[in-house]
């Protein structure tokens, strides 16, 4: 029964945490962690959570166009459709996506414990210059490299600078991820107008987008700091060309493969490549509970989806609700928590994250240019180049 109720307890904090404009998963992930509850619950809490988060995470960005950095690059498609009316649609499509993406990750999953050793043994050698080379290439086909380059440099000085707090402090990512995701899209939230969204019928056509998107996102897994589905998206889409259907379920595989796939990396080779992952592993040893944890994640993805899809109408008619009193409380409390957890360090570099944030939207700069965060500090690391 309590196993129960801590998967009940994950499902709906995921579905409710998805829902709220700019709130990202690690962020809930992280204060669970600090509840101090017991290692079999927080585990089954965590693993319920995060699909759950992953699925309501697609009706901000669909529909208010304010994404957490996995879903930012649907927000260009899905808020192209939900202006001409097929916001429904596009939910669809995101939520089917997720499914055929689980179902393909749990095909390939034996073969993904296999593969990780063996490619990772290959590459890492070589991983700062794949990282080095992915970066230009995504700065590069950024819509103003200038300004792309620029953010990602800064974003990239204060990741620098927040990691090396990490002995004042008990989690730079809180106040770091916050602040530049959360926080700045907050700040620029504006409450819009949308036409009606009708009901359409979906095709299968996306789903060869969802396929491709699994394997990239395996594939990305082997690399540290690309940890956004939109950065394995938009190199992806300069392979194979598609539209926006084609974007959010590429997207949303991605985003599906990333975390299903931090499971094997975390138990074949030790790397924890997602959130996912990282607060699991400080619950429990993940390679003894694979079986059960792939269970539950898929029990999660099947209910949240389900859930999202039943109430598709009302989600359609809060595009059009008013989060600006509640963007406020959540922005108190953000601050509020890193003070608590990380001191008044956390806070200042909350207020430099944020500034950060708020200048790259307004630059209209890629947000997943932001991860220059975490990539330049692990060029530096696998540099030996210590700051």
């Amino acid at each position: 029964m309590e196993d129960i109720l801590a998967f009940i307890v994950g499902l709906f904090a995921g579905l409710i945490s998805g829902l709220i404009p700019g709130l990202h998963s690690n962020v809930l992930a992280q204060m669970i962690i600090t509840l101090g509850l017991d290692e079999r619950t927080a585990e089954i809490i965590l693993i319920s959570l995060f699909p759950a988060h992953l699925i309501a995470s697609f009706v901000p960005s669909i529909f208010f166009g304010i994404p957490d950095e996995d879903t930012a690059i649907s927000v260009l498609p899905g808020q192209r459709m939900v202006r001409s009316g097929k916001g429904m649609k596009a939910l669809k499509i995101a939520i089917l996506s997720c499914i055929f993406a689980t179902i393909f990750c749990v095909v390939l999953f034996y073969f993904s414990l296999q593969f990780y050793p063996k490619a990772y043994d290959m590459i890492k050698e070589n991983i700062v210059y794949i990282l080095i080379a992915f970066s230009a290439i995504f700065i590069i086909r950024s819509k103003n490299p200038l300004f792309a380059l620029l953010i990602f440099v800064v974003s990239g000085i204060l990741g620098t600078y927040a990691l090396n707090t990490s002995t004042q402090i008990s989690d730079p990512f809180l106040p770091l991820f916050s602040g530049m995701f959360t926080i700045a899209a907050i700040a620029t939230y504006k409450k819009g107008s949308l036409p009606a969204q009708e009901e359409e019928p979906v095709g299968l056509d996306f789903l060869k987008f969802a396929a491709i998107g699994v394997v990239l996102g395996m594939v990305a897994n082997l690399l540290p700091g690309i940890s956004s589905s939109s950065q394995v998206a938009t190199l992806g889409s300069s392979i194979v060309k598609t539209d926006s259907e084609g974007y959010l379920a590429s997207v949303a595989a991605i985003s599906v493969s990333k975390q299903v796939f931090s499971l094997s990396t975390q138990a074949s080779i030790n790397k924890p490549r997602e959130g996912l992952a990282v607060f699991l592993s400080k619950t429990t040893k993940v390679s003894d509970d694979l079986v059960l944890l792939i269970a539950l994640f898929i029990m999660s993805i099947a209910c949240a989806s389900v859930i999202v899809y039943l109430l598709r109408q009302k989600i359609a008619a809060l595009a059009n609700f008013d989060f600006s009193k509640l963007n406020i409380i959540i922005a108190l409390y953000l601050a509020g928590i890193t003070l608590i957890i990380d001191g008044p360090v956390g806070l200042l570099i909350l207020a430099l994250a944020s500034v950060v944030g708020f200048i790259t939207l307004k630059l209209e700069v890629e947000r997943t240019t932001l991860m220059g965060s975490v990539i330049i500090p692990t060029i530096l690391i696998l540099l030996r180049i210590f700051l």
